[in-house]
């Protein structure tokens, strides 16, 4: 389906019609052919935990998709904000389940999935919010839009996880963890400096203007201070973020984004028929979820039965427990969320192994014992 979608603006962006085309035209095979249009969400409908929602086990079905389908551009759709608009309290927020975790390992095996398996296709970051690890990926390519409201926070988590009662520890470790994060930015050609700022309340940052060019540095001394306070880290919001170039723009709608990259028209037959990108993440997403619930109430049954001493249900305990460790295997995701809990594969592994001793024949006597997770 070709979408014409000059009309909507004419009446209330006249001047737009004299806007230099997008920089991702020229990569067009055929300019004058409207674009077909992929679209891959990281993180869906508010769901995008960094380490599970987000995670390279489901791009890889969808790179496989794009080269199959062979799209003119890919839009990457951000929503990972794991703090609402609302303030929540510390447990209040832990209950929650959402903290996403930095397993940068990861992050740069997605980006190299989409940056050398089908770097031949221009791409775009069109952040809907990002509060977390996830503003990593935001800044990971050069064309980035964010929405109006869209948030670039987040990034002092990587100081907090650098946290350490020996300072001299904690130094290296930070500076380590902002060269490895660092590495998302200068990916996207932004200035290590801007990253440096938003992870180590300690360094500051403003900028200021050469022609058309924004100067970076880590102090005082530029002509806009963005963050001064040796208390805090530097965040930018949409507007902000636009007003310093480091996005090209806001766009509410992906209407909007197209337009605003030169595109007065554009194929969007694949978005339509639910068959980019955002079928096969937002199947996994329900997908490893709901596995995760049922994992859980599995491990209720066999925290339920483990402490019998029948045999029939010995037998259930270590069905319900393989059925965990089944989910843990299938779904990073799941495994993610039980260390979380304070619980891992390698417990679960040695707790079936005590599960199967107890359930033989005992020789010269019965075989006591019990399971279960410590709280």
């Amino acid at each position: 389906m070709f979408r014409l979608i000059l009309p909507l603006f004419l009446a209330v962006v006249p001047v737009a019609l004299a806007a230099p085309p997008s920089p991702l035209q020229a990569d067009q095979k055929d300019p004058s052919k409207p674009p077909k249009i992929y679209v891959v969400p990281f993180g869906l409908d508010g769901k995008g935990q960094m380490g599970a929602d987000i995670h390279s086990s489901i791009y890889e079905a969808v790179v496989k998709d794009i080269k199959a389908k062979k799209p003119d551009i890919i839009v990457f759709s951000l929503d990972s904000a794991e703090r609402g608009r609302r303030e929540y309290s510390g447990a209040e927020r832990d209950s929650l389940g959402e903290r996403g975790v930095n397993n940068s390992e990861d992050m740069r095996k997605t980006l190299g999935l989409f940056k050398k398996d089908v770097g031949d296709i221009p791409q775009v970051m069109w952040v809907q919010d990002s509060v977390g690890f996830g503003t990593l990926l935001a800044f990971a390519w050069p064309n980035m839009y964010t929405k109006s409201d869209a948030r670039l926070w987040g990034l002092a988590k990587v100081s907090m996880q650098a946290k350490s009662n020996d300072r001299e520890v904690e130094r290296k470790w930070l500076a380590a963890a902002m060269s490895i994060a660092n590495g998302f930015l200068e990916s996207g050609g932004h200035p290590a400096v801007i990253g440096t700022a938003m992870m180590d309340p300690e360094r500051m940052l403003s900028v200021s203007f050469k022609g058309r060019q924004f100067d970076w540095t880590g102090d005082r001394k530029g002509t806009f201070l963005i963050d001064g306070d040796p208390n805090r880290v530097a965040n930018f919001d949409a507007r902000s973020a636009e007003d310093f170039g480091l996005s090209d723009g806001s766009a509410d709608s992906l209407d909007e984004l197209m337009f605003m990259m030169g595109y007065r028209a554009y194929d969007d037959s694949l978005v339509k028929a639910n068959q980019d990108g955002t079928k096969i993440v937002g199947d996994y997403i329900a997908a490893w979820r709901k596995a995760w619930e049922e994992s859980q109430a599995s491990f209720g049954e066999f925290e339920r039965l483990a402490s019998s001493s029948d045999p029939k249900d010995l037998a259930k305990a270590r069905k319900a427990l393989e059925a965990v460790v089944a989910s843990m295997d299938r779904f990073p995701a799941v495994e993610l969320r039980w260390r979380m809990k304070g619980f891992s594969k390698p417990q679960a592994e040695g707790m079936l192994k005590q599960l199967k001793e107890k359930g033989k024949p005992a020789k010269g006597g019965s075989r006591g014992g019990g399971g279960g997770m410590g709280r």
